[in-house]
């Protein structure tokens, strides 16, 4: 389950990530599972001691392992795992989720992208905190169905979407269609 972050953590894990980062994208290039344990190692002991920023360092170089060497795969399992496990904090899973948004763009296939948006949502179901991601890859969703022809798909998906924060999702929509219409 997840937990909010406590008022201060155990550990300050910074001087270790800051060591240890740059040895573990040596391993990786070699073979970037040797690296994934690792960062997957240091997870497990920045969690423990609820060391948030840190947490929140190795959630993106672990996303980041995995996109550059395009496993989706072990991406979508890492994700399932990681966002289930116990004391995981909810702003890491936040970014986590975040940085696999920012990166969707980088996946050619779409039966992939579809895979890893559908992990996505599976993660984000229910879970207010991340409801702005899931607003965000569902549309990207509908948007594939569309393309595909599958209007009825396409507005299922959307119509059964469910957000509380509907002010921050219009702002954020609100200053993307600027940007679109200053283009």
């Amino acid at each position: 389950m997840s937990r909010e972050a406590p008022i201060k953590s155990e550990k300050d894990f910074t001087d270790i990530l800051d060591k240890e980062l740059p040895e573990i994208a040596k391993i990786s290039e070699n073979g970037y599972k040797q690296g994934l344990e690792k960062l997957l190692a240091l997870e497990k002991q920045t969690r423990q001691s609820s060391d948030l920023p840190s947490s929140k360092r190795l959630m993106v170089a672990i996303v980041d392992l995995l996109v550059s060497n395009k496993d989706w795969q072990l991406l979508n399992e890492q994700m399932l795992l990681l966002s289930k496990k116990h004391g995981q904090l909810k702003a890491s899973v936040q970014t986590m989720i975040e940085e696999i948004v920012s990166k969707l763009d980088q996946i050619s296939e779409e039966e992939t992208k579809i895979e890893v948006i559908e992990t996505i949502r599976t993660i984000t179901e229910n879970k207010i905190y991340v409801e702005i991601e899931r607003a965000r890859v569902t549309k990207i969703y509908s948007d594939i169905l569309l393309k595909n022809g599958d209007l009825d798909k396409a507005t299922d998906i959307l119509c059964e979407l469910k957000v509380e924060t509907y002010d921050f999702i219009k702002k954020t929509f609100s200053e993307n269609i600027r940007s679109v219409s200053r283009s």
